[in-house]
């Protein structure tokens, strides 16, 4: 798996120092891909301590597959968590950090987002500037059922493109306005 990305990486570099002058859909995929980190993980929080957070875990239907236990009674005064992990939800299980494990709180892989496809790439009249619309898709696992409102399976993005001397790089910019006065 390293030698993946070390092979990655020197083909990225390979890439952008030979970049065209024109942004095409290939040197756009592979500047995201770097930029953004594709694949990652989207993640959850579960609220172990809040009751109404348990009783949507126990609707999820994770109960009867054995992932998790949701605590039906507690005794006034218990501190115990009302949602409680099994083993088979480990590889699930996502590293908290102390504050939120103090709060009863656990981090959970939900889904995998990657990288899907270019929808738009428009370039401005300059030749310096470019605006990309992409997709990404997330395959969801057991754990999305978790989310109250669920979890949309693809989701669109608007990126920033600039040319710059040593060619093709994308932007940080967080608006259009912002891009076009750059």
């Amino acid at each position: 798996m390293k030698k993946l990305s070390y092979i990655l990486t020197i083909l990225t570099l390979v890439i952008t120092s030979c970049q065209p002058k024109k942004l095409d859909e290939k040197l756009a995929a592979v500047l995201i891909k770097e930029k953004k980190h594709y694949p990652t993980i989207v993640d959850h929080d579960i609220f172990c301590g809040d009751p109404a957070h348990a009783f949507t875990i126990f609707k999820s239907g994770l109960v009867e597959k054995g992932f998790v236990k949701v605590l039906q009674t507690r005794k006034f005064g218990d501190t115990t968590a009302f949602v409680s992990f099994s083993v088979t939800a480990k590889p699930y299980l996502l590293p908290t950090p102390a504050t939120d494990k103090k709060h009863k709180i656990q981090r959970v892989k939900v889904a995998d987002e990657e990288f899907g496809a270019i929808k738009s790439i428009r370039i401005m009249s300059s030749g310096n500037k470019a605006i990309m619309e992409y997709t990404t898709i997330r395959k969801k696992n057991i754990f999305a059922a978790a989310i109250k409102n669920g979890l949309k399976d693809t989701l669109s993005h608007e990126v920033y493109f600039i040319r710059a001397d040593d060619g093709w790089q994308l932007m940080d910019k967080k608006s259009e306005i912002e891009f076009l006065s750059y």
